[in-house]
């Protein structure tokens, strides 16, 4: 399986290649009371996994918006649009409306991990600081 970006510049470039509900969704779910959005821009079989640990973070309480690859196979060399260039509108919008945003993506390699990145230092401090959960290899 190749993992070679298709290399869009931007949304547009990536919605006149592809089309939405056939080989990509968007769902957005705004929560009123937050000020917190939750993203996966590279959802469904863009990036394994990406779309169910964004859900279960924003669960009932934060924004949440997917970005989701359907496609049968090929959804990353298809779909992938690096993170600094993801400006789709409807994205864009909810984002105006945070004062944070936690954007969940994929890594390669054999450990359970969490990286965490961003401009907001205080933020990576505390959840850097909080305790982690250690699952035993083979208790899953």
């Amino acid at each position: 399986m190749s993992h070679s970006d298709p290399g869009y510049q931007c949304y547009a470039e990536l919605a006149k290649a592809r089309a939405e509900g056939t080989d990509f969704t968007v769902s957005i779910s705004r929560r009123p009371n937050s000020s917190i959005a939750v993203i996966a821009p590279h959802g469904g079989g863009i990036e394994a996994g990406t779309s169910e640990v964004a859900r279960g973070v924003a669960g009932t309480d934060l924004n949440l918006y997917l970005f989701e690859g359907i496609r049968p196979s090929g959804n990353f060399r298809a779909l992938h649009l690096t993170s600094h260039r993801f400006d789709e509108r409807r994205c864009l919008a909810l984002l105006a409306d945070c004062d944070h945003v936690v954007a969940v993506h994929g890594c390669r390699g054999d450990a359970q991990e969490a990286l965490i990145g961003g401009l907001d230092q205080e933020l990576k401090g505390l959840l850097d600081s909080m305790p982690r959960a250690r699952q035993e290899r083979g208790s899953e």
